[in-house]
């Protein structure tokens, strides 16, 4: 009789093993940046070389991610750019979702650089912040060709030495960001620079002096004819 009895309570108790591992996840449900391999949560824009050339402003996206269960309808989000207290929306359905910061492009053409420090700070529908570092962002923003001088041009004598002001300007001339020349025959690209040669003198005569790299000549020289 002891055995039964104990058999029997064997085969309750695991049953009830099985049915607390079954159990539904009652804990809290989480929102955050998406994390990149160092934990830490980044993006970067170089209006230099994204976009157009005469573009002002941008938006940069940063992923955002749920554990737990999504939503039944939208999330409300708070934020705060530099700062500057803003708004955002994770949308209901979604595991991921995108946050769009705006940043903007510093007046002329020196080199810029500067940084957006970005953090949630509420959300709505019972969402909890965390963890901490993943609900905090940094953004770099760049106006900058250094370093990036393009393959191509060591191919072609049509624009003379390079310099990264006057790469700045050839896209700017161009109308965008020129990663390549392999449309142009040698003869149509030489025709091409010497457009951009009288481009550049034109502004110069109209008081926009740019120089080579020298301070002294202008740049427009500096295109072989």
């Amino acid at each position: 009789m002891k055995k039964y009895i104990l058999l029997i309570f064997a085969v309750l108790s695991l049953s009830a093993c099985k049915e607390s591992r079954l159990e539904t996840w009652h804990g809290s449900d989480y929102l955050h940046f998406v994390a990149g391999a160092d934990g830490n949560v980044r993006a970067s824009y170089n209006f230099a070389t994204q976009g157009t050339t005469a573009q002002t402003s941008a938006s940069v996206p940063l992923p955002m991610e749920i554990w737990g269960f999504m939503a039944d309808g939208d999330i409300a989000l708070t934020v705060k750019i530099d700062g500057t207290p803003s708004s955002g929306t994770f949308r209901a359905g979604l595991p991921l979702d995108t946050l769009w910061v705006p940043v903007t492009r510093d007046a002329g053409l020196l080199t810029t650089s500067y940084t957006v420090e970005v953090e949630l700070t509420e959300a709505g529908s019972g969402y909890k912040l965390s963890p901490a570092s993943r609900c905090r962002a940094e953004i770099l923003v760049e106006d900058s060709l250094d370093g990036l001088q393009p393959a191509w041009w060591a191919t072609t004598q049509a624009l003379g030495a390079y310099s990264p002001l006057k790469f700045r300007l050839f896209n700017i001339y161009s109308g965008g960001f020129v990663k390549s020349i392999d449309s142009y025959t040698a003869i149509a690209f030489k025709d091409y620079a010497l457009g951009f040669r009288e481009w550049l003198r034109g502004l110069w005569e109209d008081g926009q002096k740019f120089y080579d790299t020298d301070g002294t000549t202008p740049l427009y020289e500096s295109i072989p004819l």
